[in-house]
């Protein structure tokens, strides 16, 4: 009996004083709202599952975000000059890459391949081409990064081995 009763009021205790769970979702999902005002319009975000104001305020050239959603804002122009324009295939590979650049390039071509944990594992050199073939053969399969140089601009591409 004595069991029976301690059993009883050790339940009794876990369930009264123990913590309960509350579950939240942060989502985009929610309102917005445009907001007028002296010192300028507002955009003004709440997510679903999320307690306080999601906003943007700028003035002079400075920008205030505060809440989970942090959309920054993208200027594409042409893309980056300082990257070359290529073209890698086949990607997945199973025994070499052929790089076609998409303009004519007057200097050398360096290339590095780095695996994942950023240890390089191959570096070669060639003339300048519009088409280069590079031999990846001796790889084990996995992920790695190829990076290509030459005039003063780099790009780097992802490469995955079968």
């Amino acid at each position: 009996m004595k069991t029976i009763v301690l059993v009883l009021s050790m339940f009794y205790v876990l369930t009264t004083y123990s913590q309960e769970l509350k579950r939240q979702m942060l989502a985009s999902a929610g309102s917005s709202q445009l907001v007028e005002s002296v010192a300028g319009n507002f955009f003004i975000q709440q997510s679903v599952g999320q307690h306080s104001v999601i906003g943007t305020f700028t003035a002079e050239n400075n920008e205030l975000r505060q809440g989970y959603i942090q959309p920054l804002p993208t200027i594409l122009v042409g893309g980056d000059p300082n990257s070359l324009e290529v073209l890698v295939y086949p990607n997945p590979f199973t025994s070499g890459v052929v790089v076609a650049f998409e303009q004519g390039l007057e200097e050398e071509i360096s290339t590095e391949l780095f695996d994942m944990s950023g240890r390089l594992v191959q570096s070669a050199t060639y003339e300048a081409k519009p088409q280069l073939v590079i031999p990846l053969a001796g790889l084990s399969q996995g992920a790695y990064f190829l990076r290509l140089s030459s005039e003063g601009r780099k790009v780097v591409k992802q490469l995955l081995k079968r």
